[in-house]
């Protein structure tokens, strides 16, 4: 081993007691008391650089948590869905005696293909003698043809699109379930995304069975078309009316007459590879589409306009549809990040947000920046970083081996990133 590398784990290991003692100093200050029943809950830590480290831990009250957090002070803490009777117990997870589990969804940027990635996600080369890097996603060095390391980063665009989903879901639990949306926990998760978990009476005791219907429904699978209203029938498209449909109907019928009303030459050629002839004839009868739509009629009098509706309603249920992993939500073992606690790979707070209403004003690169922004720590960048903002504040882009000297806030995250020494 080099010396280089020597330093550097040294610089690593000074950082690891650093970035503790500053964890440490919040959770002093801070009362963590979001957990529901705590005594009854599955408890697991991770450490730096490692989300899960231990689980199987549980603690009697808010106070024992709160205690060893403030000695042990873990860098990651999630808490099970699942309440149960004996939760520290090891071995088969039966023995824990299981009486009920909350539901989880979560959106993490990640989730979304969005464009945004390819401007901020940075791909190094990992041959050592080449160092080449740049922005988007690659397999393989444009340089030397080496396999690449891939960094993700988040955006305002990214954590947008993830509250706007966190949003939209919540508006479909309410009404497409008639959940009393009091009992939902929403939170940031200190990184990538948010959680919702909905703690209703009505859902601790679903079966993984029934929990997997209602992601089915919330994913759009398996939808019936001609019991939500759209049939084809002597080449002829009925649809439900608009104003008295609900559930999936209304979603479909809604995405359709708006898709149909801000169509031009650019949507239909992107999304149905509409020739310019076919375009046109679509765009002239726009007005008597949108009046048939109103009266249960899907008007077909253009080239292949059969086969336009099925695509259409297809591709409405596509957008529509939730991207959620229907795995991890009807996980009644998992655990999730517990709220208001630190994210040990951002050093962000895990925000509980009280409200939808609370959820628009929002801003994650601001509110959950917890940790000192007055003083300053020096680092050495590891790996290069595009632009991004903390609080106020724009920072980067960095290259290899630049050392600054940036607010404790931000060479804190760039640290658990993985970016810095």
């Amino acid at each position: 081993m080099d010396g280089s590398n020597i330093s550097n784990i040294n610089q690593i290991n000074q950082n690891i007691y650093f970035l503790r003692d500053l964890f440490k100093e919040y959770y002093k200050n801070n009362f963590v008391n979001s957990t529901i029943a705590i005594e009854k809950r599955e408890i697991g830590i991770g450490d730096f650089g490692k989300k899960i480290s231990a689980r199987h831990l549980s603690f009697a009250n808010d106070s024992a948590l709160n205690e060893y957090l403030r000695t042990k002070t873990p860098f990651f803490i999630s808490y099970s869905v699942g309440y149960y009777n004996y939760p520290d117990k090891r071995g088969p997870m039966e023995e824990k005696q299981l009486t009920g589990a909350d539901i989880v969804y979560e959106f993490d940027s990640d989730d979304f293909d969005l464009d945004c990635k390819n401007k901020h996600d940075i791909w190094v080369c990992k041959n050592p003698e080449c160092k080449k890097h740049g922005t988007g996603h690659i397999s393989n060095c444009t340089e030397c043809g080496s396999v690449v390391e891939i960094t993700e980063w988040t955006c305002d665009i990214c954590l947008n699109k993830a509250k706007t989903e966190t949003k939209r879901l919540i508006d479909f639990l309410e009404t497409d379930f008639n959940l009393d949306p009091s009992y939902f926990i929403i939170s940031f998760s200190g990184s990538k995304g948010y959680h919702i978990r909905l703690t209703n009476p009505s859902i601790i005791n679903l079966s993984k069975s029934a929990r997997l219907q209602m992601m089915n429904y919330i994913l759009a699978r398996d939808l019936d078309l001609k019991q939500l209203g759209f049939e084809y029938l002597n080449k002829q498209w009925s649809c439900p009316k608009p104003n008295k449909s609900n559930g999936w109907s209304k979603k479909i019928m809604d995405f359709m007459i708006d898709y149909v009303n801000t169509a031009d030459h650019t949507k239909l050629k992107n999304d149905f590879n509409f020739s310019k002839l076919k375009t046109e004839q679509f765009l002239e009868k726009k007005d008597d589409i949108l009046n048939k739509m109103h009266n249960n009629i899907l008007y077909s009098n253009f080239s292949n306009g059969q086969k336009f509706w099925q695509n259409l309603i297809d591709f409405s249920i596509s957008q529509m549809a939730f991207k959620i992993d229907p795995m991890s939500s009807s996980d009644i073992y998992k655990i999730m990040r517990m709220p208001d606690t630190l994210h040990g790979g951002t050093g962000f707070l895990s925000n509980t947000i009280e409200s939808v209403d609370k959820l628009d004003d929002f801003d994650p690169f601001f509110d959950p920046v917890v940790l000192d922004n007055k003083n300053f720590k020096k680092i050495k960048i590891l790996k290069p970083t595009p632009k991004f903002r903390i609080k106020d504040q724009t920072y980067g882009p960095y290259d290899f081996d630049e050392e600054i000297e940036l607010p404790i806030a931000v060479s804190s995250f760039l640290i658990l990133k993985g970016v810095a020494i």
